[in-house]
């Protein structure tokens, strides 16, 4: 399996791609079979280039499921051949978004209980460097 993370040159996230690629490893550390990667451009033509031949999107609610339906029927018209698999994510997590997550953070909110702790400590960190000093 490959967790993959995209340069997305439309998106502005806190970290950068080898940051969240970092978290990405050390959250998954002890899973088996598992790489993380990543890429520019478009998702089937990484695929095709590792020969995948499913991509598993995850899903929180039915507005993920119409965005994501519709990318799996785009990604349909440009490789045939690759198959896109949907997971529904426990209700316990359904109402997390990274946005709601850094929102809380920025805040001075504790995020322990959402993320992983290394996240958790990098997201502190990242947000006392952007509060004012005195």
């Amino acid at each position: 399996m490959i967790v993959a993370v995209l340069g997305n040159p439309n998106k502005k996230p806190l970290f950068s791609v080898g940051e969240r690629m970092e978290q990405i490893s050390y959250s998954t550390q002890h899973l088996n079979n598992l790489e993380v990667a990543s890429f520019d451009g478009l998702t089937v033509d990484y695929a095709k280039l590792r020969n995948a031949q499913v991509l598993i999107r995850g899903l929180r609610v039915l507005s993920d499921f119409e965005l994501e339906l519709q990318m799996a029927h785009i990604n349909k018209t440009l490789s045939t051949e690759i198959e896109t698999v949907f997971l529904a994510t426990s209700k316990e997590y359904s109402f997390l978004s990274s946005s709601v997550v850094k929102e809380i953070a920025r805040f001075g909110g504790s995020v322990d209980h959402l993320v992983p702790n290394h996240v958790a400590k990098e997201l502190y960190k990242c947000y006392a460097r952007n509060q004012p000093q005195d």
